[in-house]
């Protein structure tokens, strides 16, 4: 006899929401960062040449500028 357990597709469909949630999560994130720092984004794209491109990372807080901002 058989003891009573969780069935496998009750664990595929657990798992299956709990990547979904985090999905959703990165998705939200990406987006949220994108409209916090519009101006940054906004500068970037308008630049024409490089040094005002360089410039534009003054619009990013200093913990930010490693991680958003131009990599050389």
């Amino acid at each position: 006899p058989r003891t009573p357990g969780p069935r496998p597709q009750f664990a595929a469909a657990v798992s299956g929401i709990v990547m979904a949630v985090a999905a959703l999560v990165i998705v939200a994130a990406t987006y949220t960062v994108q409209l916090v720092y519009k101006d940054y984004y906004d500068c970037v794209s308008d630049s024409l040449t490089a040094p005002s491109r360089e410039a534009c990372e003054d619009l990013l807080p200093e913990r930010l500028r490693p991680v958003l901002g131009e990599q050389e």
